[in-house]
């Protein structure tokens, strides 16, 4: 199944029943930026859209993929194609999320420990450092969180 071939007959159908991206998005309670990805074929539409969409845009699931002529194999296939498409969207926007709260959480680290020593250089103690220091444990956390999901994503992809 291609992403650009059903983006392109989105687009078609769409145009054809004359909404904008911002109509069709609205009808169907998400951002007109998914339906641009859509229509630019950079993603499929989530499995859970398939029906809305097309009966958004007057027409059947198995013609909005343009499927008229698949045997019920081919199209399970088609869905199936889709859903591992999304499966590995999902899991690639995970791992980016992860990523930046992990060097987030590294450079709050950092922070932290130079801010705890420039108090211990100046002799300031008290509540300033019990609060540096205190952060720390809410800091590991989220960065073994991060690294956790990270490498239980490694294995989802596989």
């Amino acid at each position: 199944m291609d992403a650009e071939k059903v983006g392109k007959r989105i687009a078609e159908l769409r145009k054809a029943q004359n909404l904008t991206q911002k109509e069709l998005a609205a009808k169907l309670h998400i951002t007109d930026g998914a339906v641009s990805k859509w229509e630019r074929g950079i993603n499929f539409p989530d499995l859970s859209l398939l029906e809305p969409l097309a009966a958004a845009l007057h027409t059947s699931v198995i013609q909005l993929l343009s499927l008229e002529d698949a045997t019920n194999h081919e199209v399970a296939d088609a869905l199936s194609e889709i859903s591992l498409a999304e499966k590995q969207h999902l899991v690639k926007e995970l791992k980016n999320r992860a990523l930046i709260n992990t060097v987030i959480g590294l450079v709050l680290a950092a922070a932290l420990f130079t801010a705890s020593k420039i108090f211990a250089n100046h002799n300031i103690y008290g509540l300033s450092q019990i609060c540096t220091t205190g952060m720390l444990g809410p800091i590991g956390t989220l960065i073994g969180s991060e690294i956790y999901l990270i490498r239980r994503l490694r294995k989802l992809s596989c």
